[in-house]
C-alpha cells in the first residue's frame, strides 16, 4: 500500500517540478522554435580612430548588442529609443541619453543583474553609430540641414554642405549647442597645423555658423596661373605663404619665382616681386592683388633647324640651347647670337648663361647675309654675264659712232 502511495505521489510532483524549473525563467530574443536570433549585422563606416567608449555619448537611434551569459547565451540586438531609453526584452527600461558609453556599460550591467539575472555576466557593445541632423547656416555652398554621425568632423562636414564659400571667413566660425554653449573655431588652425580643437565633432541640436566675410575689407583678389581665380577673404595678419598653402591651386605652368603683388600706397598703386624665400614673411593686405606668372620659357629664333620655345634648365648656355634647337643652320652664326634679357638688357656669345625668359636669336653669317643662298659660281656667273653685256653694248655704241 505504501509502495502504490509513493508511486502516485511522484507522478503528481513531475508536473510541478516542470513547473517549477520554467516558473520565471526570462525568454531573452528567443524565437518562436526556441533558436537564438542571429547575430547582429555591424555596419562599417569611416572612423579616424576606434570610439573612445569614456568620450562618446550615446543618444537615441544608437545600435548595440547585449550578451547575457548564464547557464546559456543570450545576444540580442538593441537600439536606443527616440526618449534616449533603452528596452532590455523581459527585463525593463533604463534611460540612457547622455551618459557615455563607459558609464552606460555599468548602469546596463547592474540593471540587468538587479531586475533578472543577478550572477550572469553582461556584455554591452556599441555595433553601429547613430545618425542626426545638423543645421549648416550662412557662407558654404548648400547651407540648411546635414546628416552626420557624432564622429563626423567639421571638415567633413562642411564638405557634405557643399564646401565653403568664396567669401566664407573660415577663421571665425560659430558652434551654437542646444543647452546655448558657444563654441568659436578658427579653421585654419586645423588647415595649416591640424589641431584637431578647430576641427570639432558634434552633438545633436548643434548649430553650425559660418560668417561671410567683407570684400572690400577683407579681400584680395588672386590671379594667373592658378584655378579658381578671384576674390577671396584673408585672415587677419596672414602671410602669402599660409593663403597660398589653402586657397591656390597652381596649374602645371605657373612660376612661383614671378609672383607679384600690387596694392595702393597713398594713392598710388605699388608693384611687389615676392620670392619664394619672402612668402612667410609678406603680411597681405585687404584690396591686394596677387598675380602668379606663367613660367616662362626660353625661345630660341634665327637661322636654327628647330626655332621655337623650350624649357628653362638652370646652367644651360646659349650653346646648349642652340643645340636643343637642332643646332645653326648654315646660314646662321652661333658665334653673333644674341641673347635678350627680360630686364631690357642684352648679351652676345655661346657661353652666356641662359636665364628665365630670355630670347635667343641666332643671326645671319656675313656671307649668306652678302650673298643670300647663291653660290659662289652662280654668283662669278652673274657678274660675268653682266660685264660681257656691258663689253657688247660699248662695243656695239663705238661702231655706230664710226658710221
Amino acid at each position: 500500500m505504501n509502495r502504490i502511495f509513493t508511486k502516485v505521489l511522484i507522478i503528481l510532483m513531475v508536473p510541478w517540478v516542470s513547473f517549477a524549473q520554467t516558473f520565471g525563467k526570462l525568454e531573452l530574443g528567443l524565437t518562436e522554435g526556441g533558436e537564438e536570433p542571429a547575430l547582429p549585422i555591424i555596419v562599417s563606416i569611416p572612423l579616424e580612430k576606434p570610439v573612445s567608449a569614456d568620450e562618446y555619448v550615446v543618444g537615441p537611434g544608437d545600435k548595440l548588442t547585449i550578451n547575457i551569459l548564464t547557464s546559456e547565451s543570450l545576444t540580442i540586438p538593441l537600439i536606443v529609443t527616440p526618449t534616449g531609453d533603452l528596452i532590455i526584452p523581459s527585463v525593463g527600461v533604463i534611460s540612457v541619453a547622455g551618459n557615455t558609453l563607459t558609464k552606460m556599460i555599468k548602469r546596463v550591467r547592474s540593471f540587468v543583474n538587479e531586475q533578472a539575472y543577478p550572477n550572469a555576466k553582461v556584455t554591452l557593445v556599441l555595433t553601429e553609430l547613430r545618425t542626426f541632423l545638423i543645421q549648416v547656416i550662412g557662407a558654404v555652398g548648400q547651407p540648411g540641414f546635414v546628416e552626420i554621425n557624432p564622429a563626423t568632423r567639421l571638415g567633413v562636414l562642411i564638405q557634405f554642405a557643399g564646401g565653403f564659400h568664396q567669401f566664407a571667413r573660415e577663421f571665425d566660425i560659430t558652434i551654437r549647442s542646444i543647452s546655448g554653449e558657444v563654441q568659436k573655431v578658427d579653421f585654419l588652425q586645423f588647415i595649416l597645423h591640424g589641431d584637431l580643437e578647430h576641427n570639432p565633432t558634434f552633438q545633436e541640436g548643434d548649430k553650425l555658423i559660418i560668417p561671410f566675410g567683407d570684400v572690400e575689407k577683407e579681400g584680395v583678389v588672386i590671379r594667373g596661373a592658378v584655378t579658381g581665380r578671384g576674390y577671396d577673404i584673408i585672415a587677419p595678419s596672414e602671410t602669402l605663404e599660409h593663403f597660398l598653402w589653402r586657397k591656390a591651386k597652381f596649374r602645371e605652368n605657373a612660376d612661383l619665382e614671378s609672383v607679384t603683388i600690387t596694392r595702393q600706397k597713398n594713392g598710388k598703386e605699388e608693384h611687389l616681386q615676392i620670392q619664394p624665400e619672402r612668402f612667410s614673411s609678406v603680411i597681405l593686405k585687404p584690396g591686394d592683388t596677387i598675380d602668379i606668372l606663367r613660367e616662362r620659357g626660353i625661345s630660341v629664333n634665327g637661322f636654327v633647324q628647330v626655332p621655337g620655345s623650350f624649357q628653362f634648365f638652370p646652367g644651360f648656355t646659349a650653346a646648349d640651347y642652340i643645340n636643343l634647337a637642332g643646332g645653326n643652320t648654315t646660314e646662321g652664326n652661333p658665334n653673333r647670337v644674341l641673347i635678350r634679357h627680360l630686364d631690357g638688357s642684352r648679351n652676345r656669345g655661346q657661353d652666356v648663361v641662359i636665364r628665365r625668359g630670355d630670347v635667343i636669336v641666332v643671326p645671319r653669317n656675313l656671307k649668306s647675309s652678302i650673298f643670300g643662298e647663291s653660290s659662289l659660281m652662280q654668283i662669278g656667273t652673274a657678274l660675268l654675264t653682266v660685264y660681257l653685256t656691258y663689253l657688247a653694248t660699248q662695243s656695239n655704241d663705238q661702231a655706230q659712232t664710226s658710221k
